[in-house]
């Protein structure tokens, strides 16, 4: 019976803390500052005892969210980036010198190659499906365009139909996990900057 009870426990900590302790370690905010103390201390490397780190009279997660730097009381505003490395097969996401995330993506396969170069978002768009003539993927969700073409756009954009990322298999968009293309298009706004390499 020892036994049973055990491994039950030791089950239930594996399958449900984890979960549980990423949702507590992400919600505080010792000082309440509107910033949770992971990314205080893993992002933006702000004090997450001291609601306001520069001194300057604003909350470092006030200052954060009007695209101010928290660690520099001057009025200066931080630009949102995005940095797709093709070689790496890796989009990174930035406020400023912030780095916020990055995670692995699927580019472009020959002969649709994912271009290089500047671009930026220049629409978002919650649903679209994409089909050609050997693919359909209907209510593909979270879709930002950065490219027109006379062929079609291209979007950095959520995939549900594969699991390959870390390799090249679109037709020139840029694929993002589902679990990581939510978070990532809701930061992201129209004109933020794209560069591609």
């Amino acid at each position: 019976m020892r036994i049973r009870i055990s491994l039950l426990i030791i089950i239930f900590i594996y399958i449900f803390a984890p979960s549980a302790l990423a949702q507590t370690t992400t919600s505080i905010d010792t000082d309440n500052d509107g910033l949770n103390d992971e990314l205080e201390t893993r992002v933006y490397h702000t004090n997450p005892q001291n609601p306001d780190t520069d001194n300057d009279g604003y909350n470092d997660g006030e200052e954060v969210k009007y695209l101010y730097d928290p660690n520099k009381s001057f009025d200066d505003k931080l630009q949102k980036s995005i940095k797709v490395n093709l070689a790496n097969q890796e989009l990174a996401y930035y406020l400023g010198p912030y780095l916020i995330k990055n995670f692995k993506i699927s580019s472009g396969r020959k002969p649709g190659s994912t271009p290089k170069g500047e671009f930026e978002i220049l629409v978002k768009k919650p649903f679209v499906t994409y089909k050609g003539s050997n693919y359909y993927y209907p209510n593909t969700r979270w879709n930002m365009m950065f490219k027109k073409t006379s062929w079609g756009n291209l979007y950095i954009h959520g995939a549900y139909w594969h699991n390959k990322f870390g390799q090249p298999v679109s037709r020139g968009c840029v694929n993002v996990p589902y679990s990581e293309m939510e978070e990532f298009y809701n930061w992201t706004d129209v004109g933020t900057k794209v560069t591609i390499e």
